[in-house]
């Protein structure tokens, strides 16, 4: 498995580097700022980190079910005494910890490039884990109900949240009813409580409600990716 997913793990590394070029937390320093309050708080770099993990799942799992399926993999990898679940679920756990990792040399060599010291510690991996949970669990889904194209779904979703979030927050718009609105809001991924989970950590606690929602959120979405697996009818 290592050895067929080196490709997209170099593909892994080189968002990573992209993410340190774009992160400007890693970029501004006390010598270039006037006023030291204007500083970026090196806390926010969690966001990016989030981000990458949630890339590197997406990137790692594109196609891990529906690939298999469209090429006629599935037959001839399960004509042995193999359980199909179980080889899903080691590709997926492998797919975690291999995005973890990731994400934990970019907090430790992005630090120690931009500021020669580690000024936030692995605590702030809890987001970043909430993330790869979320769209792990929603590639997974994608890639189990869609021949093609779950990993475009999930990148999909995340635009969507966040258009979704601009135009009810930031825009003030409120252009569907109520329940609508919480319907909608409940579907798509949990960014906003996510986004809690960092706030608690600023503050030096762990919302543990806002993190059990959004793990709950990829966990339910990688459980409904189990069901098909275990219950379609395969080609």
């Amino acid at each position: 498995m290592l050895r067929a997913l080196w490709w997209r793990m170099a593909a892994v590394a080189i968002a990573a580097l992209l993410f340190y070029a774009l992160e400007p937390g890693f970029h501004e320093h006390e010598e270039e700022v006037t006023d030291l309050a204007g500083l970026l708080a090196p806390t926010a770099i969690a966001y990016s980190l989030a981000n990458l993990a949630g890339l590197a799942m997406v990137v790692l799992l594109a196609g891990f079910i529906s690939a298999d399926r469209r090429r006629g993999y599935y037959r001839i990898a399960f004509s042995h005494p193999t359980r199909p679940l179980a080889l899903y679920a080691l590709r997926w756990g492998l797919s975690l910890v291999l995005a973890m990792t990731a994400t934990a040399l970019f907090l430790v060599f992005g630090q120690l490039a931009a500021w020669g010291e580690l000024r936030v510690g692995p605590l702030y991996l809890v987001q970043p884990l909430l993330f790869a949970l979320v769209y792990g669990g929603l590639t997974a889904f994608f890639s189990a109900l869609l021949p093609r194209g779950d990993a475009w779904a999930a990148v999909l979703a995340f635009f969507a949240t966040d258009v979704w979030l601009t135009l009810t927050g930031e825009a003030g718009l409120q252009p569907l009813t109520p329940l609508l609105r919480q319907v909608i809001s409940f579907v798509l991924p949990p960014h906003l409580a996510v986004s809690d989970v960092y706030s608690g950590l600023v503050a030096g606690e762990v919302l543990w409600p806002a993190a059990l929602y959004a793990a709950g959120y990829g966990l339910f979405w990688l459980a409904a990716a189990a069901l098909l697996v275990r219950t379609r009818e395969w080609p």
